[in-house]
């Protein structure tokens, strides 16, 4: 199996919709994930970035979720219109700021 540099592990879990929480996929991460595909295969970076389908990330208030690693950066309410500067980003080995997840305080 190819090893590559980064990954992009975007939260398509499917929640009832009863739960309070949410779920990134009623909240469209499937059309997330599958335009985060197509924005890499564009740039040619297929070999270096994969862009793969997740269980839950545990950020389901915060809306779409996408873990990228190995930077250990989460991304939360991402929508598909943030799918170009997100593969932008990952090719060039940057971080999308304003996406980031902020921890939330406890207490």
């Amino acid at each position: 199996m190819p090893h590559r540099e980064r990954y992009l592990f975007v939260c398509t879990n499917r929640r009832d919709e009863k739960d309070p929480r949410g779920s990134c996929a009623a909240k469209g991460s499937e059309d997330v994930v599958k335009g985060l595909k197509a924005a890499l295969v564009a740039r040619g970076a297929m070999k270096v970035v994969r862009a793969c389908s997740s269980s839950c990330l545990d950020l389901c208030e915060e809306g779409i979720a996408i873990v990228q690693e190995p930077d250990h950066v989460a991304y939360a309410n991402v929508t598909l219109a943030d799918v170009e500067e997100l593969a932008d980003a990952v090719v060039a080995g940057t971080v999308v700021a304003r996406l980031v997840a902020h921890p939330k305080a406890s207490g």
